[in-house]
């Protein structure tokens, strides 16, 4: 049908642009696919991700009728099996919890699958500090991550050609606009580094209180589109959306060394999973869907559905609520007004991954590899990168490098991941990465996409203070322990919320958890 690649992609260039609303017909949708079958011959795996359902029902308010009395009694529930929730739940493990994880595997957006030997993320993929709370966790979970520095990173120039790292391996130019950057936040870093979160001092204050564009006066406008694309990849809104005291500590990323699992964050999952199975059976549960928790003055009653469709109540001392805040503020109804008001003032980004498998090595580049503005794809990492690093990988393992596509607030890229249109997103995504990667059509042999909507809320400026009268009104009934409410949603703040949660939990005077 298509004489060569050149030709196919000008095709699909075309349909793409003109489509219209017509890229929604039958028609048009399968041009693409036989398009997309003429020259790649892949397989399209179904969605991955977060499944709206149940959620949806849930802010329509179509609710089942909950039991009235409590079947049973527990120390504490844990809503949500992410990283935050199977930690706090490591932490808790030698007393009597009971934790709900609404789909059938744990991990949130640390989850991942395997292709030909090798296990890849479909979401987080990696840490950016081994320090602390979060080092010593990794070391007790007996997991070890290769250790990549600067040089991990690659910038697609005008010219197709990819600058390494920060420093002397870019352009001269790039490397200049690096070293400014890098010179002029070492004050403001050393300021949030001894930050005792959640309390704002004036100085954060005002650093909340502006966009991380107000302190790049001055900055070429390349590298702009640079940082751009950095910071909308890391928390789903550009330099004029987030706060200047979001970005401060990520900018220290581009500069230090990060820590990568083999087949990334979804480790960290794996091993947390494991060693709470393993100190009692049945307290983690999966396919459970929490519609309502009920705040007591001495604990919480919680209303759950099983994977079986059954209805349960269970009552405890605390409940930790490992989930998106947008999720917390619909299931505690009788919440404080002045909480539930903060978590509803939040906005939310949304996360388009493709991960992409080849049957053979596909990339001979960089672990993370970064796109200017205004491409839609912000990065793709390597998902052998950490195999090569520590000696595991083997040819015959291929390739998987997964692709992300953040969409920030506003701009419609939740509604566009909630269609579902998976021929019309892969195609783009092709488009996309075949500017990097020579060899789409002929070794490409699968691309597992994953949607993720309510879990990434944009730091836009004031979040840090919401967070703040958040953390200063909760009372002792219940904890709010998803990640983005110790920080840019991450691992390492999952970690940290969990900590806290559990040491709130066991009435452990909380101090500074570095």
């Amino acid at each position: 049908m298509y004489k060569s690649r050149r030709e196919f992609l000008q095709s699909l260039t075309w349909l793409l642009a003109f489509g219209g609303t017509s890229l929604y017909s039958a028609e048009a949708q399968a041009k693409i696919k036989r398009a997309l079958e003429s020259v790649y011959h892949h397989k399209l795996s179904p969605w991955l991700g977060d499944n709206f359902e149940r959620g949806h029902k849930l802010r329509d308010g179509e609710l089942p009728t909950f039991p009235k009395n409590a079947e049973a009694t527990v120390d504490f529930v844990i809503v949500g099996g992410g990283v935050a929730g199977l930690t706090s739940a490591y932490y808790l493990k030698d007393h009597n919890f009971l934790l709900l994880e609404q789909y059938d595997e744990f991990g949130g957006n640390s989850i991942g699958r395997s292709y030909r030997g090798m296990d890849y993320s479909l979401g987080a993929a990696y840490l950016g500090t081994n320090d602390g709370i979060v080092g010593q966790l990794i070391d007790e979970l007996g997991i070890k991550p290769a250790v990549l520095g600067p040089e991990r990173n690659s910038w697609l120039g005008n010219s197709g050609k990819w600058d390494q790292g920060t420093d002397s391996n870019c352009r001269p130019d790039l490397a200049k606009q690096f070293a400014r950057l890098q010179n002029e936040f070492k004050p403001l870093l050393k300021l949030v580094r001894e930050w005792q979160f959640p309390a704002l001092n004036p100085q954060l204050a005002k650093l909340d209180g502006q966009t991380f564009a107000s302190l790049l006066k001055g900055y070429d406008p390349k590298f702009l589109a640079i940082l751009d694309n950095f910071c909308l990849s890391s928390l789903c809104g550009g330099i004029q959306q987030v706060s200047a005291l979001a970005m401060i500590d990520l900018v220290a990323d581009l500069f230090n060394e990060s820590y990568v699992f083999q087949g990334g964050n979804p480790a960290i999952a794996r091993a947390l999973k494991s060693k709470v199975e393993k100190s009692g059976h049945g307290r983690c549960q999966t396919g459970c869907f929490v519609w309502q928790i009920d705040l007591k003055d001495n604990g919480a009653s919680v209303v759950y559905q099983d994977k079986n469709g059954e209805l349960h109540r269970v009552d405890c001392k605390q409940v930790i609520v490992a989930a998106p805040p947008l999720v917390a503020s619909r299931i505690i109804p009788n919440m404080n007004d002045s909480i539930k008001g903060q978590l509803l003032a939040f906005k939310y980004g949304a996360y388009l991954v493709g991960n992409f498998c080849f049957n053979k090595p596909a990339f001979k580049g960089n672990y993370d590899n970064w796109f200017p503005t205004p491409h839609g794809i912000s990065d793709f990492i390597a998902a052998e990168t950490p195999y090569i690093a520590q000696n595991a990988y083997k040819p015959s393992m291929g390739s998987v490098l997964t692709a992300y596509r953040p969409y920030a607030y506003g701009t419609g890229g939740r509604s566009l991941l909630y269609e579902g249109n998976r021929q019309e997103i892969s195609a783009s995504l092709i488009k996309e990465m075949s500017k990097a990667v020579a060899s789409m059509s002929s070794h490409l042999e699968q691309i597992v996409l994953s949607r993720w909507g309510h879990a990434m809320v944009v730091f836009r400026p004031g979040t840090y203070g919401r967070l703040e009268k958040i953390h200063q009104s909760q009372n002792d009934s219940y904890t709010l322990a998803h990640n983005s409410m110790y920080g840019i949603p991450c691992a390492e703040s999952a970690i940290f919320a969990a900590r806290r949660a559990a040491d709130k939990a066991l009435k452990i005077s909380p101090g500074k958890i570095s």
